[in-house]
């Protein structure tokens, strides 16, 4: 007596990974273009009020700060996608986390607490794309389908 296994066409996997791509994408750029419009908007707001150099001044304050203008449009956006909070907030502590873990290495030395922030966004490029990224992969399925909205927030005709 044999068992076969039966496999999905190469093309489903391949629309599967698609989907995937692009949903990262979409986190990437929700997280950037966020990113850079809050930090503008805040470290722009500092300047005015007598901060100019709040990076340099308060680098713990500012890396939290930033994990923060980080979070809140990539859980805007899979919010805005209809997804739901647990995922949306699972993405969100993997940067959350990132700013946790540079505070907690400046803290023991192992940054300077004066460089913490130089080259952020190498930084978010390098260290926060692969705890998105398994973020993202630890709940299968999630990513690699389409979403739909919930019949509550449909437009009713």
């Amino acid at each position: 007596m044999t068992t076969t296994t039966k496999r999905a066409p190469p093309r489903a996997f391949l629309r599967k990974v698609g989907h995937f791509v692009l949903h990262y994408l979409e986190m990437c750029m929700a997280c950037c273009i966020g990113g850079v419009t809050l930090g503008l908007a805040f470290f722009g707001g500092a300047a005015f009020i007598g901060y100019p150099n709040l990076i340099v001044q308060a680098p713990v304050f500012s890396t939290l700060v930033l994990a923060i203008i980080l979070t809140v449009p990539m859980v805007a956006w899979m919010r805005f996608r209809h997804h739901e909070w647990r995922p949306s907030l699972e993405m969100g502590s993997a940067t959350m986390g990132l700013g946790i873990v540079l505070v907690a290495l400046g803290a023991l030395g192992f940054i300077p607490l004066g460089n913490m922030l130089s080259g952020l966004p190498a930084w978010h490029a390098r260290s926060c794309s692969f705890p998105c990224c398994c973020a993202s992969a630890s709940t299968r399925g999630q990513w690699t389908t389409r979403r739909t909205p919930p019949e509550s927030l449909e437009c009713a005709s």
